[in-house]
């Protein structure tokens, strides 16, 4: 029996409320690329014109959202695949080079592994392994998972240069262009989606650019990239790449598509509050979309964590003898004054929860905005004695909790993820705890405690 939801908030019927124009223009780039792909089954010698999107907005405007509309269009119309990868923080990821492209390729590798027939397996791996012969150690050394499509006896007496020198460099960048041809074979149309550019380093949007730009590519490829705009001016290096891939477009046959989410008007909110609480009039929501549009300037995220903590605090509440949703707006107006931003929002969530629950959420929060639920375990065991008073604390219940107050979500098998980084950054910074010295014990623990592949997935 499903459990009675009556009396919460509903989120996941908000959908992309307002957000019309946006996800048809998304849409329409993608249509582009179907047709491209038909064309290319009756004629051979078609040109393929690849799909350059950014899509940019303040952080929970709702772009990672109106990215993954795509998935769900693939899913029904298409053979193709859609895969993300997600740069981090400043550091973060421990600094490491091409970390958000390597992440969507680990990922289209799992795809592959799960749900390819093992002869087409089998066709990538021979089309891999001879076409990469040179190159596939160094491909493996950022992209683990990519031994699903390696012969290892064929790989295992290849030298390997520095990914780091220009030489390197200029291999990985071959390699993956190689890799993005033999696999947009089988998987057409390819849509790459690279989150959070804001924070790419220089190396990943050399990548970038060497795989839109391939005019011999005979399958169309679409990279999107989302990126906030209050963090992007006209010194940053991804302004810069901009501007030369907009100067380079029509040389290379690819088209660039801007797409701006802004945040919503009160109109906007008003839409969303009604979803919420299931209520057809717009007039018995309006005053309480007015204040909670002045709280949030109209970010649907920072709006989510606003009704949540409303909910939370009986300012807002379900009354089960007139089925109905009641608030008492002078109250609400009165009581949310000094509400600052979405992170205090956050933070103050989390102070609610017991000592353990909010270490929990740091440690996580050290390891990326994505990690495998036994690092963090193994992580909790090692260094959860250390740090509170209480040695048998029960892991899965403070994830459950974690999970339950939605800050932490399931993500893929062993994978868990917070639900936007600024929930990650609200648990980073939710005490003194992780300053320079606990980062280093916490890094010492793992590099003892995990093997190769597994500390090349962890960032810290």
């Amino acid at each position: 029996m499903e459990e009675l939801t009556i009396n919460k908030l509903d989120f996941k019927s908000m959908g992309l409320i307002g957000r019309e124009q946006e996800t048809a223009t998304l849409k329409l780039c993608f249509d582009r690329l179907l047709q491209q792909d038909d064309d290319a089954e009756t004629d051979s010698k078609s040109e393929s014109t690849n799909e350059l999107v950014f899509i940019r907005g303040f952080s929970g405007a709702g772009k990672s959202k109106l990215a993954k509309t795509l998935a769900s269009e693939i899913d029904a119309t298409s053979h193709g695949v859609y895969v993300e990868g997600k740069y981090e923080l400043s550091g973060m990821d421990g600094g490491q080079p091409y970390s958000g492209i390597a992440k969507a390729f680990e990922k289209l590798c799992t795809k592959i592994q799960d749900d390819a027939p093992e002869h087409a397996i089998a066709e990538m791996s021979k089309a891999v392994t001879e076409s990469l012969r040179q190159e596939a150690k160094m491909l493996m050394r950022l992209i683990p998972e990519l031994n699903v499509l390696m012969d290892d006896q064929a790989t295992e007496r290849i030298s390997v240069d520095n990914i780091e020198t220009e030489r390197g460099q200029e291999r990985w960048k071959y390699a993956l262009r190689t890799l993005t041809r033999i696999l947009g074979s089988y998987f057409h149309p390819l849509v790459l989606m690279m989150d959070d550019l804001q924070w790419a380093d220089v190396s990943s949007l050399d990548v970038i650019d060497y795989l839109i730009s391939d005019v011999q590519n005979p399958h169309p490829l679409m990279i999107i990239g989302s990126y906030r705009s209050n963090e992007v001016d006209e010194k940053s290096i991804l302004f810069d790449r901009m501007q030369t891939l907009e100067r380079k477009s029509d040389k290379f046959s690819f088209r660039i598509t801007d797409i701006e989410v802004k945040s919503c008007d009160v109109d906007g909110v008003n839409k969303m509050i009604m979803s919420m609480m299931s209520i057809d009039d717009e007039n018995k929501t309006r005053e309480l979309a007015e204040i909670c549009f002045k709280r949030t300037d109209g970010n649907p995220f920072f709006l989510i964590e606003f009704m949540t903590m409303l909910h939370a605090e009986g300012l807002v509440a379900f009354n089960l003898g007139l089925l109905k949703w009641g608030f008492d707006v002078a109250k609400i107006e009165g009581a949310t004054m000094s509400t600052a931003n979405v992170v205090s929002l956050l933070q103050a969530r989390m102070r609610k929860f017991p000592d353990n629950a909010q270490l929990l959420l740091q440690y996580a929060a050290c390891l990326g905005s994505s990690f495998s639920s036994a690092t963090l375990q193994f992580v909790w065991t090692e260094l959860a004695s250390v740090a509170v008073d209480n040695t048998d604390a029960d892991f899965s219940r403070m994830l459950r909790l974690a999970q339950d107050a939605k800050l932490i979500e399931p993500c893929g098998p062993d994978e868990l993820r917070f639900v936007h980084e600024k929930v990650q950054e609200a648990a980073l910074y939710l005490s003194e705890l992780v300053n320079p010295s606990f980062q280093f014990s916490l890094g010492l623990c793992l590099y003892r405690g995990l093997d190769q592949t597994d500390l090349e997935r962890t960032a810290v």
